[in-house]
């Protein structure tokens, strides 16, 4: 039985925190123990809580902030005391891991999930690291490119691992709802009728998220169908200009704006359409969630979003920031329920196949097998 110190400095939780957690619960258990080092900070507790009971040990570092330099030093002890076999971090802080490669020459893997140039002191730190991790993962492609184009030099180490979902878990959320759900859902949070047909998006409201470009598209599409509405789930800084704008182009009885949610699967469940027009994208697995829900998606040509949807088979890829190409796509599954459920099934389909948390948690096993 071999342990694998999954380690974080993160202060929040994102998306790659929750990935930590579907990867430490769908190990294979009989080959690998996990194990988590996280920092003490109390937004950190719930998640803390949540491998907790799946019966993993969490170790706390008592930290105040991401350069704390007991980061270092506590990481290295954890690594003695816990006779870990190999260090798998997902970090913010470059330099974060670094020292504890003095103590014991295990093996270190890196998750990169969102990389970007880095100004000259933490691209000192990077580069330094970089020359002692065994592995280097991204979550797509994309992700891999823009590695590869900063530290051309490490190319051979990099890998991809796409990110995974727990299908079995959305799937037991579906089927605990019943027709009459749905219909309570549009008539009393989205303000529809059961003929309404709904585009819905799930997006903290930021500018790299494209909110503008969707609402632009969807004033050209009441011009044609005036049965549609829009569902914006989420909250963000951008509330405001996107409000202003909805009202500036006449939508305010188009678009409902739901703030954060926390049962997604019935509000995706509740909807005709998904889509995700984002200008900037690490990977976009909310598309693979609308997806697994049996949904249609159009989406823009952003990060690793082209790698999850297939575009003509799943839903369709449009240029970012271009309000006509959406209109284009999202009209024609407007105009086709066939081609939504048509497109809706190969998306689940495709789901189960390449993004299951299962998936992914095999990737990782074969990983580390190969490198201890």
């Amino acid at each position: 039985m071999k342990k694998i110190l999954l380690y974080t400095d993160t202060p929040q939780i994102g998306g790659a925190e929750l990935q930590m957690l579907i990867l430490a619960k769908f190990l294979n258990k009989e080959k690998f123990t996990p194990v988590l080092a996280c920092s003490s900070y109390p937004q950190l507790d719930k998640w803390c809580e949540k491998f907790e009971k799946e019966e993993i040990k969490v170790i706390r570092i008592n930290v105040k902030h991401k350069h704390d330099i007991r980061h270092y030093h506590r990481l290295k002890k954890i690594i003695k005391d816990e006779e870990i076999d190999i260090l798998h971090a997902h970090v913010w802080n470059p330099a974060s891991c670094r020292y504890a490669l003095a103590l014991k020459k295990i093996p270190i893997i890196t998750t990169e999930h969102d990389p970007f140039k880095l100004g000259s002191v933490k691209n000192f730190f990077k580069k330094s690291t970089l020359k002692n991790i065994r592995k280097i993962v991204t979550v797509s492609g994309n992700n891999k490119k823009i590695l590869e184009d900063l530290f051309p030099q490490h190319k051979d180490k990099m890998t991809v691992i796409h990110n995974g979902i727990d299908t079995s878990w959305w799937k037991s959320q579906l089927l605990r709802l019943a027709d009459e759900d749905y219909s309570e859902i549009k008539r009393k949070l989205f303000h529809a009728n059961k003929d309404t047909l709904i585009i819905s998006t799930i997006a903290e409201l930021h500018e790299r998220k494209g909110h503008k470009y969707l609402i632009e598209a969807l004033k050209k599409i009441i011009d044609q169908f005036p049965n549609v509405k829009l569902v914006l789930i989420g909250e963000g800084p951008e509330r405001e200009k996107i409000e202003s704008l909805i009202e500036k182009l006449d939508l305010k009885r188009h678009v409902i704006l739901t703030g954060r949610q926390k049962e997604i699967p019935k509000l995706l469940k509740s909807s005709d359409i998904f889509c995700l027009p984002s200008r900037r994208e690490a990977f976009g697995l909310v598309n693979a969630e609308a997806m697994i829900t049996g949904l249609p998606v159009v989406a823009s040509k952003a990060g690793g979003i082209p790698e999850i949807v297939e575009d003509g088979v799943t839903g369709f890829i449009v240029e970012k920031e271009n309000s006509e190409a959406l209109t284009n796509a999202l009209v024609k599954l407007i105009k086709s329920p066939e081609k939504r459920l048509q497109m809706g099934q190969a998306g689940k389909e495709r789901v189960l196949k390449e993004f299951d948390a299962k998936v992914m948690a095999k990737k990782y096993e074969d990983l580390y097998e190969k490198i201890i």
